[in-house]
């Protein structure tokens, strides 16, 4: 188990589930929820990880940032933590592994930024999601202007940032920015068992090869998937 101040991080066989833990609201008191090294060196520990659940503690994924705390540090330092954050953001982004976040209650803010670096986002049917900062005087710090319009498009990202919009499951999954509601009120259970069937008969090679594949091939990289179907033969060969 790895935990840290705002959120704990353990195995449960080849699921690794990434808990936010710090209060009713699980608010970001740190832009960096756990730490980004701590957090590869812990998945490099536990190779047997196929999929990483991340989640919020008790009724809320995660209100975000906790606001009575903007205006707190200094510009340099505060830049450092919202770089180290975005960063943290990107290597989950690009995690050679199936990434899923379980929603439940309030994800807004920088919890919606954090489940928007999942491939898959599963809701509660009570959710409530959206970028909500410009209420605060300020805008999304993390990266989640940028991931939002990619998801959901130009157009509805700044309808939903300048809007402060807080969608409903439904019109989450409407505009794209969900994968599915689970059918119970807490979508931690549906989440693993979503991700579980995407990993059933799969070896951890073929999924890295998968996400190594698509993360570079998004990256711009040239040629990306080659030696990949070698490699899986080779691995396919043994058995």
């Amino acid at each position: 188990m790895l935990k840290s101040n705002l959120s704990e991080l353990c195995a449960e066989d080849n699921i690794a589930v990434l808990t936010i833990d710090n209060g009713s609201k699980n608010l970001l008191t740190e832009p960096e929820f756990i730490d980004r090294k701590e957090l590869l060196g812990w998945l490099d520990e536990n190779p047997q990880v196929g999929a990483l659940v991340i989640t919020g503690n008790g009724r809320h994924f995660s209100h975000g940032a906790d606001v009575s705390l903007f205006g707190s540090s200094e510009g340099n330092e505060l830049s450092e933590k919202l770089e180290n954050a975005r960063e943290l953001l990107r290597t989950i982004e690009r995690l050679p592994i199936i990434t899923a976040a379980a929603i439940n209650g309030g994800c807004f803010g920088g919890g919606l930024e954090i489940a928007m670096s999942c491939t898959f986002r599963i809701a509660s049917p009570k959710s409530r999601l959206g970028l909500t900062e410009v209420m605060h005087g300020v805008v999304p710090g993390m990266g989640g202007m940028e991931k939002l319009a990619r998801i959901v498009g130009r157009e509805k990202a700044v309808q939903m940032i300048l809007g402060c919009e807080m969608l409903s499951a439904e019109a989450a999954l409407e505009a794209g920015l969900i994968t599915k509601i689970s059918e119970d009120k807490d979508s931690l259970e549906e989440t693993k068992a979503f991700v579980k069937e995407l990993m059933d008969g799969k070896s951890i090679t073929q999924i890295n090869a998968i996400f190594n594949t698509i993360n570079n091939a998004l990256a711009g990289a040239e040629d990306p998937s080659k030696g990949m179907f070698e490699k899986t033969l080779a691995e396919a060969d043994k058995k």
